[in-house]
C-alpha cells in the first residue's frame, strides 16, 4: 500500500509539474524517481511471490493433513459401522439364547410338574401298595406296570438333567455374548472418541486452511495492485521518456535556431563591417621610413590568419610549439600590461609618435609598464589565455594619426 501511495504522490507531482512545464532536468529527475519506484515495486513483487509460494506450500501440507484425517475418520467410521453390525448380531444371538433359555426353563418347569405328579402318584401307590394288586388282572400285568413307572421316572429324570446341562451352556453362552457385547461397545466408544478427536483436528486444519486461503487472497490482491501500479509507472515512464525526447528535440531545435541566428548576426556584422570599411577613408600612406621597421614578433612562427580575417583587426600568429617566445617588434616603451582571464596578458609597446604594437595571449610578461625594450628582446611567451591556443598569439599594429586618433592597421605593411 505504501508503494501505491508513493506512486499516487509521484503521479500528482508529475501532473503538477506538467502544468508548470517542467524543464529537461526535472523530467530526468522524474524519470529517475520512476525507475527507483519501479525497482521498489519489483522487490515487493518478488517478496509477494515468495510469500505466496510459502503459503502454497503450507496450504498443500494442510490439505495433505486434512486428507489424512478424513481418510482416518472414514476408516474409523467403517470400523464403527462394522462394530455396530457385530453388536447388533451379538444382541440378536443373545436374544435368541435368552429365548431358548426361556423355552427350556418353561419345558423344565413342565417336566418338574410332571415328575412331581408322577412322584405323588408313586407315593400314593406305595401308600396303597395293595390297591394296584387289586386292580391288576394278573401278576404279570403288575410287574409291567411297576417297570413302566420306574422307566418313566428314569426318563423324566434324565431329561431334566439334559435340560439343566443345556441351560448351563446357554447361560455360559449368554455370559460370553454379554462380555463380547461389552467389549465391542468399549471398542465402539473408543472409535467414537477417536473420531471426535479427529473431527476436532479436522476442524482446526480447516480453519488453518481458511486462514491460509484468506492470506493468499490478500497477497494476490496486493500483488495485483502492485502489478497494476508497476504497469502504470511503466506507462508514466514511457510518457516521461517521450517528453524527454521531445524536450531534447525542442532544445536541439532551439540550439539550431540560435546557431542560425548567430551565424546570421555574424554575417550581418561582417557585412556591416565590410560596408563600414568601404566607407572609411583610406589610410594615409605609411611613411617610407616605417616600412620594414618592425620585426616579426614570434620567433620561428608564421601567420595563421591574416589581418581582417572574419572581420578581425589583428593577425593570428602561430609558433612552432606551445609557449613560443614573443619578442618586441621594435625599440620602445611598455605603456600597458592588462590581464584578461580568457585571453591572458595583453602588452602594449609604443615605438614612436605614430606606431605602437599590441601582443595578446602572453603567458607571463618579462617586462613591466614603463620599461624600455629593444627590438628582438623577449617580452614573454604564448599561452596565457584559454580561448587562444597555447602556441598562438594575436598581434596588432596601432597607427596614430596627427590628430591623436588611432586605428588598427595590417601589420604586414610594416614588416
Amino acid at each position: 500500500m505504501r508503494l501505491i501511495l508513493l506512486a499516487l504522490i509521484l503521479v500528482w507531482g508529475w501532473v503538477a509539474l506538467g502544468l508548470a512545464q517542467p524543464t529537461l532536468e526535472q523530467l530526468r529527475q522524474q524519470a529517475e524517481q520512476n525507475r527507483r519506484l519501479q525497482q521498489l515495486q519489483q522487490q515487493r513483487i518478488e517478496q509477494l511471490n515468495r510469500e505466496l509460494a510459502s503459503l502454497d506450500a503450507a496450504t498443500r501440507q494442510q490439505l495433505q493433513e486434512l486428507r489424512r484425517l478424513e481418510a482416518e475418520i472414514t476408516r474409523l467410521e467403517r470400523e464403527r459401522a462394522e462394530l455396530t453390525r457385530q453388536i447388533a448380531l451379538l444382541e440378536e444371538q443373545k436374544k435368541q439364547a435368552e429365548a431358548r433359555i426361556a423355552a427350556l426353563q418353561k419345558e423344565l418347569e413342565g417336566l418338574r410338574e410332571r415328575l412331581s405328579a408322577l412322584l405323588q402318584s408313586l407315593h400314593r401307590e406305595q401308600a396303597g401298595r395293595y390297591l394296584p394288586l387289586l386292580r391288576a388282572e394278573s401278576f404279570t400285568d403288575l410287574a409291567v406296570r411297576s417297570r413302566w413307572v420306574g422307566r418313566l421316572g428314569e426318563h423324566q429324570t434324565g431329561l431334566m438333567e439334559r435340560i439343566r446341562t443345556t441351560l448351563g451352556r446357554l447361560e455360559e453362552e449368554r455370559t460370553r455374548l454379554e462380555l463380547l457385547v461389552d467389549t465391542l461397545n468399549q471398542r465402539k466408544a473408543e472409535r467414537e472418541a477417536r473420531i471426535q478427536a479427529l473431527g476436532q483436528n479436522r476442524q482446526a486444519v480447516q480453519l488453518t486452511l481458511a486462514h491460509l486461503r484468506q492470506q493468499q487472497l490478500g497477497r494476490q490482491v496486493i500483488l495485483r495492485e502492485t502489478l497494476q501500479a508497476q504497469a502504470q509507472l511503466r506507462a508514466e515512464l514511457n510518457t516521461l521518456q517521450g517528453r524527454i525526447a521531445a524536450e531534447l528535440r525542442r532544445i536541439a531545435e532551439e540550439r539550431r535556431r540560435a546557431e542560425e541566428e548567430r551565424r546570421r548576426r555574424e554575417a550581418e556584422e561582417r557585412r556591416r563591417r565590410e560596408e563600414a570599411a568601404r566607407q572609411v577613408r583610406p589610410l594615409p600612406p605609411v611613411p617610407q621610413a616605417l616600412v620594414g621597421a618592425l620585426q616579426f614578433p614570434l620567433r620561428g612562427g608564421r601567420i595563421a590568419e591574416p589581418y581582417g580575417y572574419q572581420g578581425n583587426d589583428w593577425q593570428t600568429l602561430q609558433g612552432a610549439e606551445a609557449s613560443s617566445p614573443i619578442v618586441a617588434a621594435a625599440d620602445g616603451v611598455v605603456i600597458d600590461s592588462l590581464f584578461i582571464a580568457n585571453l591572458g596578458y595583453t602588452l602594449t609597446i609604443r615605438h614612436s609618435d605614430q606606431i605602437a604594437t599590441q601582443y595578446v595571449n602572453v603567458l607571463e610578461p618579462r617586462v613591466s609598464v614603463g620599461q624600455r625594450v629593444s627590438q628582438g628582446q623577449v617580452i614573454g611567451f604564448t599561452g596565457g589565455g584559454v580561448l587562444i591556443p597555447s602556441n598562438q598569439m594575436w598581434f596588432r599594429v596601432i597607427f596614430i594619426e596627427d590628430n591623436g586618433n588611432f586605428r588598427y592597421v595590417d601589420p604586414s605593411r610594416f614588416y
